[in-house]
C-alpha cells in the first residue's frame, strides 16, 4: 500500500469546497463504486471519496479519545478484559484515521471483502487513487482485523519517514506482532476461560492509585493504544484537517476541542434507575 508524503497529505486534507459534495457512509461508497476504479483528482468521483474519508477521519479520531478514555473507568476486574478491548478498538480507530489522513483506506465492505484505496499519484494536482476490492494484504492475512493491521503496518515504511522520531514507535506492531493486538483482543473477547484469567491477574496486580501498575497484555495494549492517538492527533493537526464531521453534536469550538469535549463527557448517574438492584 502506497500513502502520500506530509507535503501532499496536507493537501489532500484541506480540500476546496465542492458544491453538491455531502460526507456519506464511505462503506457505502466504495461499495457502489466498480471494482479497481481509480480515482483521479478534480473529478466528482475523487471529490465525493475524499470528503468520505476526510469525515470519518475526524469521527475516528473522536472515538479512539473516547473508547481511551472509557477503557480507564473500566478498570475494576470484573471488566478488566472489556477495558483491553475497549483499548483495542481506540488503537484501531486510530490507525484508520493515520491512514485516511495519509489517503490510505482498508475497510470491510459488505460484498466485496476487504477493500483498499492507496496512492497511484502522490503529486497534488494530479492526485490519483486505486480502489480494490477483494484485496489481499501482504501476508495473505485472513480475518478484516488482520488484514487491517497488516496492511497498516505495512505502509508503515511509508510514515516513518516524516513522522516525528519520539512518536515512531506507534508505527512499530505492539509486542513485535502484526497480529498481537487482534489475537489479545479475541482471546479476551471470545474465550471465557481467558478473560477470567485476565480478571484474576488484574486484581493480583492492579493498584487503583497507580495506572502504571498495570501490568500483562492490559498494559501492553493501553501503551499501544496511547502512541497511536498521540500519533494520529499530531498529523491530525499536522495536516490541518478540518470538516464538519461532528455537526449535530450540541458542541461548538474547533473540532480539536470538540473532540476532547465529547471524550470527556462524564456519564449519567442512571444506576438507581435501572434493573442492576434487582439481579
Amino acid at each position: 500500500m502506497q500513502l502520500l508524503d506530509l507535503p501532499n497529505a496536507r493537501l489532500f486534507c484541506q480540500p476546496a469546497p465542492v458544491a453538491g459534495v455531502a460526507p456519506q457512509s464511505l462503506k457505502a461508497f466504495l461499495g457502489a463504486v466498480a471494482p479497481r476504479t481509480r480515482l483521479f483528482e478534480k473529478t466528482p468521483h475523487f471529490h465525493a471519496h475524499q470528503i468520505c474519508v476526510l469525515t470519518a477521519v475526524e469521527q475516528w479520531l473522536l472515538f479512539s479519545m473516547a473508547h481511551y478514555r472509557r477503557a480507564i473507568d473500566m478498570l475494576v476486574p470484573a471488566v478488566a478484559p472489556w477495558a483491553q478491548v475497549t483499548l483495542y478498538y481506540a488503537s484501531f480507530f486510530s490507525a484508520n484515521a493515520i491512514l485516511g489522513m495519509s489517503g490510505g483506506v482498508v475497510q470491510s465492505v459488505p460484498g466485496a471483502g476487504i477493500t483498499t484505496v492507496d496512492v497511484v499519484s502522490g503529486t497534488s494536482g494530479s492526485f490519483e487513487l486505486q480502489i480494490t476490492r477483494k484485496a489481499k494484504s501482504p501476508s495473505g492475512a485472513s480475518g478484516s482485523h488482520r488484514a487491517f493491521w497488516d496492511f497498516f503496518y505495512s505502509a508503515a515504511n511509508f510514515l516513518k519517514p516524516w513522522v516525528p522520531p519520539p512518536l515512531n514507535i506507534a508505527l512499530d506492531p505492539v509486542n513485535a506482532d502484526i497480529y498481537w493486538q487482534t489475537n489479545a483482543r479475541n482471546n479476551v473477547n471470545y474465550d471465557m476461560y481467558l478473560a477470567w484469567e485476565a480478571a484474576k491477574s488484574f486484581q493480583g496486580t492492579f493498584k487503583p492509585n497507580r495506572l502504571d501498575s498495570l501490568g500483562g497484555q492490559l498494559q501492553l495494549q493501553l501503551a499501544g493504544s496511547e502512541r497511536l492517538i498521540q500519533l494520529a492527533l499530531w498529523l491530525a493537526g499536522d495536516v490541518g484537517i478540518a470538516t464538519p464531521a461532528y455537526s449535530g453534536s450540541g458542541t461548538a469550538g474547533a473540532n480539536s476541542l470538540v473532540r476532547r469535549k465529547l471524550a470527556s463527557q462524564q456519564p449519567p448517574a442512571l444506576v438507581k434507575q435501572s434493573a442492576f438492584g434487582s439481579f
